[in-house]
């Protein structure tokens, strides 16, 4: 069921770092970047569906405000892109291919004391051992009455499961993670799916299952833009898996057994 916000222009999309967040938990925002009109003009694709891109201001955000801040792989966040966008078309289609050289050391812009109110909240999986402080829980408390979409990746429930976010709403995190949880965190009710959305808290399971999350989010809330959301998971060739998980993956996963602390 589809339930179309309007969200306003710029869109104030604020993306969360805290100790040791994977890379691939705040990839996502890329599907946000490839809604972005100055990308689909880029691509050449025709005015009309350019017209109803979205025009983003992005936040990187950490406890102080300060950098770099490390993530998995060795990265340091890149808050700053230089970017080179090629693109060509034929008979057969618009064809964009895009090359990104990205900073490994650049530094958040803002801290949780900074940030302005924002529309969409996007928390990227820490460490497993990672717990908020009290700041970081009162910022996330403060964001969610705020924003339009506050969403988790992977351990990024941590985050939101600590600040309270979570209490009395349906929610996943990594499947492996799933039996603990509903043993230690009853308040919330917890389902084994890829992702789920109870309101505006969208929530994933594992690292990969975040990108499937925010096409989900992308194709329920930006109904009135089916048309360029079509087109940019087109271009980035998503398929579809669906929420649920095979049967046999629910049985559990091969070699994994998580210890409670």
């Amino acid at each position: 069921m589809s339930h179309h916000n309007v969200y306003p222009t710029p869109l104030k999309l604020g993306i969360l770092l805290s100790e040791g967040v994977q890379l691939l938990d705040v990839a996502p925002i890329d599907m946000f970047g490839m809604l972005e009109k100055s990308y689909l003009t880029a691509c050449g694709l025709p005015p009309a569906l350019v017209e109803k891109g979205l025009d983003i201001e992005y936040y990187f955000i950490n406890e102080e405000g300060k950098g770099p801040n490390p993530m998995t792989g060795g990265f340091k966040v890149a808050v700053t892109v230089r970017s080179r966008i090629l693109s060509f078309s034929d008979n057969s289609g618009v064809v964009c291919v895009s090359a990104l050289r990205m900073l490994t050391r650049v530094f958040p812009k803002h801290g949780i004391n900074d940030c302005p109110p924002l529309d969409i909240l996007l928390i990227g999986g820490p460490t497993p051992s990672y717990r908020p402080s009290p700041a970081v829980q009162k910022f996330l408390q403060e964001q969610y009455h705020h924003v339009s979409a506050f969403m988790t990746v992977c351990t990024g429930y941590i985050l939101a499961l600590h600040s309270g976010v979570l209490d009395h709403k349906t929610a996943t995190a990594p499947l492996g993670l799933l039996p603990m949880l509903k043993e230690e965190a009853p308040q919330v009710k917890w389902v084994e799916k890829r992702w789920v959305r109870d309101g505006k808290v969208w929530t994933s399971g594992a690292v990969a299952n975040g990108m499937e999350m925010m096409a989900g989010f992308m194709r329920s809330e930006f109904g009135d833009r089916k048309e360029v959301v079509e087109a940019v998971l087109g271009l980035s060739d998503y398929s579809v898996r669906g929420v649920e998980y095979p049967e046999d993956m629910k049985k559990g996963i091969p070699g994994m057994e998580v210890a409670k602390e």
